[in-house]
């Protein structure tokens, strides 16, 4: 390539500056000065969104507006490519979408009586690649990698949704539950029986944010501006 056919200097800075500029900026955006969001997280849409006090996104961690609000509580942890939202489900791969079709088809739900909108509570954990588009996710739940958890769900306190496990819309959980599918679950005896079991995983949950923070780039400032 001759050197005539490269563009000149000006015109290359002139580009890269419109590039910069065209970043995009959610317009209802609250995000605690605390918290940590994690380069390649991203919020979308134009409803409201709200990040409570030392919540954690992880890279490529993604929460959408477009249809809902989403509210993500207290210490709330979203691991790798982990998708917050109503419609996030759409994004889902056939097979699983196949799934959730199946499984809504061959089980009886309540309807949810929460209004629109996504909201996790306190020390919620989403780990990697899960999907939540539920109306609520109660204090200290753990949504484990693959799962999927439907509009409307209401999950209760202190339960753990399995890897890959599948819950359609407006399912209904109890607190203190190990749910396998939106029939097969069990009451955790350890955290309900056992209070001190449930301060260390509290306490456990409380050190692996104070680690995040040590470890992982902050960029909770591009959002913030």
């Amino acid at each position: 390539m001759s050197a005539s056919s490269r563009p000149d200097a000006a015109r290359r800075t002139s580009t890269m500056n419109k590039r910069t500029s065209i970043l995009p900026k959610h317009t209802a955006l609250f995000i605690d000065p605390s918290a940590l969001v994690a380069q390649h997280a991203g919020f979308t849409g134009t409803q409201p969104i709200t990040v409570g006090p030392n919540a954690v996104l992880h890279p490529h961690a993604k929460v959408s507006s477009a249809l809902a609000p989403v509210v993500i509580g207290e210490n709330v942890v979203l691991w790798e490519r982990a998708k917050i939202g109503v419609g996030m489900g759409d994004s889902m791969d056939e097979s699983k979408r196949n799934s959730v079709a199946s499984m809504a088809s061959r089980t009886s739900v309540r309807d949810s009586s929460r209004g629109e909108g996504t909201v996790l509570g306190r020390n919620v954990t989403v780990e990697a690649t899960a999907v939540v588009e539920a109306a609520e996710v109660g204090e200290g739940s753990v949504i484990e990698v693959g799962a999927y958890v439907g509009k409307g769900c209401v999950i209760g306190k202190f339960c753990t949704i399995v890897a890959h496990c599948v819950l359609p819309a407006n399912t209904h959980i109890p607190d203190y539950m190990v749910v396998h599918s939106a029939t097969e679950y069990r009451q955790n005896r350890t955290l309900l029986l056992r209070p001190e079991v449930l301060e260390m995983r509290t306490n456990f949950h409380t050190t692996q944010i104070s680690t995040f923070k040590k470890l992982v780039p902050n960029q909770v400032a591009k959002w913030a501006s």
